[in-house]
């Protein structure tokens, strides 16, 4: 468990418990100095147990409860301070208690209501006949303010810890990310080069035996069946080199150019979403980078899964440009839009990262009720 998880999970089991720690105090000098007899001070001790099972019940049987059921917890905090009420009532000595009022008021009531709830947590020492004017004096002009400053400043230090914790996770979940790009692009320059061996050494030589064996004159019969057998010995040796070639091509690139396997990613995607959607290829389409073709690809494939999770949309349009010196993705929908300066998803982020890796960009152009368009550009870089 991380270092800030466990301080998070220690003041919780700290705050949970402040109550029971509080009541035994306070029960303990009553006992010592106070005057009632025992069936008084058996009765004081049947109101502490109540209020144990009351915290226990709300608290510590359902941890739960004060994160996500604020109304209850606010069911909780009244019943809090009924039981200080009674607790007063039956001696002076539980004046300790009031400031743990204070604390639950923070941890168990949302945003501003936990203001309201620390001047609320003076109502049993003020309504209580046990309280002399001094403490009620102590408690409202300087306790109480003391709490708001210090309750303000726990909150403030929780954020930024809130706001670190998620900023952590993005870095983790990007250095993966990276750390899963490079594996890619590693395997798929391994898978490039290895074709272009297979291609330049062992394919380049079964094509000269093949065009050695047909160049072949006329031969004695005995020899004609050797000469058959060895020209389809070849050709069936080039056409599984061939094919091995072939499916070092990654993904959906495997069988198909990159117009092709982006054609059927919006045919797919239009088919799954129910949402119409166009393609069109302007330029002279021209063999790219293994690289290339698969980061726009991936491009097309992110920009369409964003419509379908957020746009709303009712028509997307995909176009692939081939320009001179590059080759650009345009992807737009007529959805809901949003502000691109709060873009920062993980894929919208994975996305870029593979792009720039190839010198690229990536545009974004939206706003509310806009529709989006998403543009990528990258270096119309040749095969190997």
């Amino acid at each position: 468990m991380p270092e800030e998880l466990r301080r998070e999970h220690r003041w919780n089991q700290a705050w949970a418990l402040l109550p029971y720690g509080l009541l035994v105090l306070s029960y303990g000098i009553s006992l010592l100095i106070g005057g009632a007899g025992w069936p008084q001070q058996l009765v004081t001790l049947a109101v502490a147990a109540g209020f144990a099972v009351w915290h226990w019940w709300f608290v510590l049987a359902h941890p739960d409860w004060w994160e996500r059921r604020p109304w209850v917890m606010a069911v909780y905090f009244a019943g809090v301070l009924g039981w200080t009420y009674l607790l007063l009532e039956r001696d002076e000595a539980f004046q300790l208690f009031v400031p743990a009022c204070y604390v639950l008021a923070f941890v168990a009531l949302p945003g501003w209501y936990a203001y309201l709830g620390l001047l609320a947590a003076n109502l049993p020492l003020l309504v209580a006949s046990e309280a002399g004017l001094t403490s009620i004096l102590i408690n409202v002009g300087i306790v109480t303010p003391l709490a708001a400053l210090f309750g303000t400043m726990i909150r403030v230090m929780e954020r930024e810890a809130i706001r670190r914790r998620e900023v952590n996770s993005e870095l983790v979940a990007m250095a993966a990310e990276n750390a899963r790009l490079s594996r890619q692009a590693g395997v798929a320059e391994e898978r490039a080069r290895l074709a272009r061996e297979i291609h330049d050494t062992v394919a380049q030589g079964l094509t000269g035996i093949v065009t050695q064996l047909e160049a072949l004159g006329e031969v004695r019969p005995e020899q004609e069946r050797r000469l058959d057998n060895a020209r389809t010995l070849a050709r069936t040796s080039l056409d599984e080199v061939r094919r091995s070639i072939d499916a070092l091509r990654p993904g959906p690139l495997q069988d198909a150019r990159l117009g092709d396997a982006v054609r059927l990613a919006v045919t797919t995607w239009s088919g799954q979403q129910d949402v119409p959607a166009s393609f069109t290829v302007t330029g002279t389409p021209a063999p790219a980078h293994s690289e290339v073709e698969v980061t726009l690809l991936r491009a097309a494939q992110e920009a369409l899964a964003n419509v379908g999770r957020h746009a709303r949309a009712g028509r997307a349009d995909v176009t692939l440009s081939y320009m001179e010196d590059v080759i650009v993705l345009d992807v737009r929908d007529d959805g809901t839009g949003f502000d691109v300066s709060r873009a920062g998803g993980f894929g919208l982020v994975a996305l870029r990262q593979r792009v720039e890796a190839l010198a690229g960009t990536v545009a974004i152009e939206s706003s509310p009720g806009a529709g989006t368009a998403v543009s990528v550009t990258v270096p119309a870089i040749g095969p190997a």
